[in-house]
């Protein structure tokens, strides 16, 4: 399976502009040595021939150049935004002030009511809440934008 088979883009239609820049990849194999000047000429017919990416990657797939260029386009494992990682890092503050206070209090006094989950399950449920939204909402919406993107990118 080829890098553009991942984004389902191997039934996009390419014109002119992505042959003749595919065409370059070609030319630029055989002065490396790559392909011999008729392997290149055939290679050329059934480039400018496809119609769709599918068509056109027959012919190039095994050069470096192009093993190059889907490299440069792969996408970025999304991670956790900042944003998240500081919210759990705020919500452990006064989590940890809490249950020091009440460890306190238990090795002081004795056995003591848990009072600290009147703050650890509403900031627990919150910050729970918050970070499934950014990972079943926000995330998914960024990573179609960025497909959008990548997809316009490719075709201007």
């Amino acid at each position: 399976m080829s890098s553009l088979e991942r984004y389902g883009d191997r039934e996009t239609r390419i014109g002119n502009p992505e042959r003749t820049a595919l065409t370059e990849i070609l030319r630029a194999a055989v002065d490396q040595g790559y392909i011999e000047l008729d392997e290149y000429e055939k290679r050329v017919d059934v480039l400018l021939a496809a119609k769709t990416v599918g068509e056109a990657e027959v012919v190039l797939s095994d050069l470096p150049a192009y093993q190059k260029v889907l490299e440069a386009q792969e996408p970025e494992p999304p991670g956790s935004p900042d944003w998240i990682k500081w919210l759990w890092f705020g919500i452990s503050i006064p989590i940890g002030i809490n249950l020091g206070v009440w460890l306190v209090l238990l090795f002081t006094i004795g056995a003591v009511y848990f009072w600290p989950a009147w703050v650890i399950v509403p900031l627990i449920v919150v910050a729970t809440s918050l970070t499934f939204a950014e990972r079943g909402i926000i995330r998914p919406a960024e990573e179609r934008r960025r497909q959008e993107r990548l997809r316009r990118k490719r075709l201007s």
